[in-house]
């Protein structure tokens, strides 16, 4: 009996620790944060460069770059920061057909990027300010090249449900 209820444990120790998740559609107020992040971040980018978001892919990327290596961005600026990888993510969703939603997990919610027909999703959003957040080096091509390359991953993966 003793034997049988070990198994059994070791059967569904798996299950209880695996980490459930969902995802569900942003809210107005959502929508609202990301819109006005982006509108401060784009403000200060006129009036420290003279430059506005919108132009290109490219020159936007070189855009959140400069304002990063002048350091009109500092690590604490978590919402300015963010409002950079929401800069990213906008790209990342047109260009490969992605939509905004929350991922919700035990550790609360997040604003990322779900891949269609997938059980994934990107985070475009903490890219930046996690590495600020800790002082860390900043390639912002590379991070964008990294979850290009993750969207790709996830779009060959044939999914069996």
């Amino acid at each position: 009996m003793r034997f049988l209820t070990i198994i059994i444990l070791a059967i569904l120790a798996p299950l209880s620790i695996a980490d459930p998740w969902r995802t569900i559609p942003m809210t107005p107020l959502d929508e609202q944060y990301m819109s006005e992040s982006q509108r401060e971040l784009n403000d200060l980018s006129r009036i420290e460069l003279g430059r506005s978001f919108g132009e290109s892919r490219d020159n936007d990327l070189r855009l959140i770059q400069t304002m990063l290596d002048r350091k009109l961005v500092k690590g604490d600026q978590t919402r300015l920061l963010q409002a950079m990888g929401m800069v990213m993510g906008e790209y990342l969703r047109k260009e490969h057909h992605l939509k905004w939603v929350i991922y919700s997990d035990r550790l609360g919610r997040s604003r990322a990027l779900e891949i269609p027909f997938k059980d994934e999703a990107i985070f475009p959003v903490t890219q930046i300010s996690s590495r600020a957040a800790v002082g860390g080096d900043i390639d912002v091509k590379a991070i964008y090249q990294r979850l290009e390359d993750e969207i790709k991953r996830a779009k060959k993966k044939i999914i069996v449900r």
